[in-house]
């Protein structure tokens, strides 16, 4: 018997047929034995859907395809792959939208119970590892104890001993041996696993230790010291907060904060690094793939808990169980590793990510066009046309958006299909993340070209905001005589050609609150050569730390129109080949007073196109209202000028609004010299355009030197704020 065509598209999208329709839908409350074709018999998995998306892009795409999450939490076992396979074709995309969509990649953990000294425990799988709890939103911190002094401790080739009584509790403390101790510096965040303890000594694992103490700001000579703790045994537990995992016991152990409650709390365990993976090969990428509004929780870093994390800076490491070569750290620098992202993107082109929030990740949040060593796939690099755009990240516990390697193919590619290009990262939100890897930033690009970071907003980070460039100069043709000094070449080539990085902007980002826990970092930090880079309209404030810092190599930017606001040096340049670096029209508080820039103590004294750009910088005014973490910017949302209208007792007056929606229930005031006055020409106008100038005209009763005063007042119509602005001055009429 014949089935009817209704049901004979229920039942194909499971076998090799092609399926009619090109949306499907996927709900928790679901199953994969459903059609998956409408919301009333959605999928019950991501893979039920995938497997669907597939068979259709197999057999025909004459549009777009688009799958829709329904909202909740998604948990998955695995890493969420999207190959050539889930690709686009004939010029279609396929859409993944989940708006309240949480994909996690960690397990729930319940059923807490009070054990003694405030501390609570909870069963988990066991054999489950994780360096990474979440409890109600928030990293927990490793059960720990802070050294009170690095300056006590003495450090040799094989760990940290001591001759002060008051840490003789190392020696006692259960667990000791398989814990490890974490040392912030200046610009560096290390950590060393214990090996054993002896008398009033911490025998140190090799050859993470041996990595830990040499090279710039270590363990032993740091530039700056910011503390020093032991962490990661359960008996180290002792302020709310922390927690433990024993993995091969099949337990938790965690102390609450004051207030928090384990019975009701939320609490997830990171077990997943790379929740999704986005490629394929450099000559079958992944392609024309969105995803939007879909938010990412839940994973884990867990390299440390072996090699233990020999930091260098911005997420690059020694990752590798070796010396090299002992004689010089030189011989490192090539093989430096990245944190890999929970979300990662390479062998890929024409990939977007829209919306979403991305939280409670373990190591970075995105990896796009990293090094191999930080892919999950084994393949990097080549990643052309990505975008994230308009995202929340929070507690991420790395660099939220690390894109481009460090390597050598990153920045002379053995391949050109290897170059990373036209990656943009704009509208996104970055609150209080680097939450565990303190020298991480919010965004880094490395050897990256055509591509734009613009109007971000980031806040309550604890080292720079934007970092772009990497390598100090070392990997641009000719090298640099510094590194010729350290010896780098005798472990790499000193190259003739340049660098990939070349032709990116950082336009509009609003950066504040920013170096709250190291040393040696800017609102926007640069390295090495990158032509025709643009660094323009960027608002930087709340720190004490520099504005705009150039270090060792940065060479061949343009910088200009950016408002550096922050109580620190509005530039500072350092390091061999820090050269042909243009500067104008900035602007700072304190600092260098070049020519073209200029020193200044409020907005108000800037330019007008400078003051609109700060009003702008961060997410746009007509996409802050409701966006989470979003902020205004401080700076007036408008500005009056007043000038001669060209004679003739013509007074021109200049309303500017900086804001993208308009001024409504606009009111003038003009007043004179005594027995002067001004009759408007023309309709003077109720309302004000946003993003733009209005110009009313009035004409004054004599013509001459005259003062006079403009008043005006206006209802913003986006945030409902009354405002109002004035100027008082002479003009010849």
């Amino acid at each position: 018997m014949r089935l009817p065509l209704l049901h004979f598209l229920t039942v194909a999208g499971f076998g090799s047929l092609p399926i009619a329709a090109l949306d499907f839908y996927v709900s928790l409350t679901g199953s994969d034995n459903n059609s998956g074709t409408n919301a009333t018999a959605p999928f019950g998995s991501i893979a039920g859907a995938q497997n669907a998306v597939r068979n259709q892009i197999a057999s025909s795409m004459p549009e777009n395809i688009t799958v829709h999450l329904a909202p909740g939490l998604y948990p998955i076992s695995k890493t969420l792959s999207f190959t050539a396979q889930d690709s686009g074709r004939n010029g279609f995309t396929v859409n993944w939208k989940g708006p309240d969509a949480v994909i996690s990649g960690g397990i729930r953990v319940t059923g807490w119970k009070q054990e003694s000294n405030g501390v609570w425990s909870a069963s988990i799988p066991v054999g489950t590892r994780s360096r990474n709890l979440y409890v109600n939103g928030q990293a927990a911190n490793f059960a720990r104890r802070k050294l009170a002094n690095r300056k006590d401790f003495v450090f040799t080739s094989s760990g940290m001993s001591w001759t002060n009584s008051q840490y003789d509790w190392l020696m006692d403390t259960a667990g000791i041996a398989e814990a490890e101790v974490r040392f912030i510096n200046s610009f560096t965040d290390r950590w060393a696993p214990i090996q054993s303890v002896g008398n009033r000594q911490l025998v140190m694992r090799q050859y993470s230790w041996f990595n830990n103490m040499w090279g710039y700001d270590t363990v032993a000579q740091p530039n700056a010291d910011f503390g020093v703790w032991v962490q990661n045994a359960l008996a180290l537990i002792s302020e709310g907060g922390q927690f433990y995992v024993d993995s091969a016991a099949g337990k938790v152990y965690y102390k609450p904060l004051l207030g928090e409650n384990m019975n009701t709390a939320s609490t997830y365990l990171g077990v997943l690094e790379c929740a999704l993976f986005v490629g394929g090969t450099y000559d079958n990428p992944a392609h024309n793939i969105a995803f939007q509004d879909i938010s990412f929780a839940h994973t884990t870093w867990m390299k440390p808990a072996t090699v233990g994390y020999v930091d260098q800076q911005t997420g690059a490491y020694i990752g590798e169980n070796t010396t090299y070569t002992p004689s010089n750290f030189e011989s490192t620098r090539p093989h430096w590793h990245q944190m890999p992202g929970a979300i990662q993107v390479s062998a890929a082109n024409n990939i977007a990510f829209s919306g979403g929030n991305y939280t409670q990740l373990g190591g970075g949040g995105f990896g796009i066009g990293n090094d191999a060593n930080a892919h999950t796939s084994g393949t990097g690099l080549g990643a052309s046309y990505i975008t994230v755009a308009d995202g929340y990240f929070t507690q991420v516990m790395g660099n939220s958006i690390t894109a481009g390697g460090i390597q050598a193919d990153a920045h002379h590619p053995s391949n050109p299909q290897m170059i990373n290009s036209h990656i943009t990262v704009s509208g996104n939100v970055f609150y209080n993340t680097s939450s565990l890897f303190s020298s991480t930033v919010p965004i880094l690009m490395t050897y990256v070209q055509h591509s734009a970071i613009s109007h971000n907003e980031l806040h309550t980070t604890p080292y720079s905001g934007i970092c772009h460039g990497y390598g100090w100069g070392s990997n641009d043709a000719g090298g640099s005589p510094e590194y010729t000094n350290r010896g780098l070449y005798n472990f790499q080539p000193r190259y003739t050609t340049p660098t990939t990085s070349q032709t990116n902007v950082i336009d509009g980002n609003f950066i504040h609150a920013y170096g709250y826990s190291h040393t040696d970092l800017g609102a926007i930090y640069t390295l090495s050569k990158s032509p025709s880079t643009l660094i323009t309209n960027n608002f930087a404030i709340d720190s004490g730390a520099y504005g705009l810092y150039t270090d060792e190599g940065s060479n061949s930017y343009t910088f200009t129109s950016n408002l550096l606001l922050n109580t620190g040096t509005w530039l500072a340049q350092n390091g061999a080949n820090t050269v042909n670096n243009s500067f104008t029209g900035n602007y700072g508080r304190s600092g260098p007073s070049t020519s073209g820039n200029f020193l200044i103590s409020d907005v108000s004294q800037a330019l007008p196109g400078v003051q609109r750009a700060a009003y702008r910088a961060g997410v746009v005014p007509g996409k802050r209202t409701g966006r989470k973490g979003a902020s205004e910017t401080g700076v007036p949302d408008g500005r009056v000028a007043v000038a001669s209208g060209g004679g003739n007792g013509m007074l021109r007056v200049t309303v500017s609004n900086f804001d993208d929606a308009p001024f409504t229930g606009v009111e003038f005031s003009v007043t004179g010299d005594s027995g002067v006055t001004f009759t408007a020409q023309g309709l003077v106008p109720g309302e004000i355009k946003g993003d733009g100038d209005t110009v009313v005209e009035w004409k004054a009763s004599r013509g001459g030197r005259v003062g006079v005063t403009v008043g005006v007042r206006y209802v913003n119509s986006r945030t409902g704020i009354v405002g109002t602005g004035s100027v008082s001055g002479s003009v010849d009429l």
